[in-house]
């Protein structure tokens, strides 16, 4: 499957940049978020919407990560080239 680092052609280098890149931004959008809920909990009180989401995502992420996982080759299919 072809994501965006294969569409725009980048290089080794490139790839470690985007994906370092997206690293920083998820953790940028972490620390906004805990900051909403503290803000949020200051203001208003729990919001316990927002707080219910972290495992939500959480929980989503897993998944994906195990769903991806699944469909990585195998030792076997790597060596022989399929």
């Amino acid at each position: 499957m072809k994501n965006e680092m294969d569409l725009l052609k980048m290089t080794e280098a490139r790839r470690l940049a985007w994906l370092k890149a997206n690293r920083i931004t998820l953790i940028i959008v972490g620390v906004v978020w805990i900051g909403m809920i503290g803000w949020y909990w200051a203001k208003y009180g729990p919001p316990w919407f927002l707080i219910a989401c972290v495992p939500v995502f959480a929980l989503f992420r897993l998944c994906a990560y195990l769903l991806y996982k699944k469909r990585l080759p195998t030792e076997e299919q790597r060596e022989s080239g399929n």
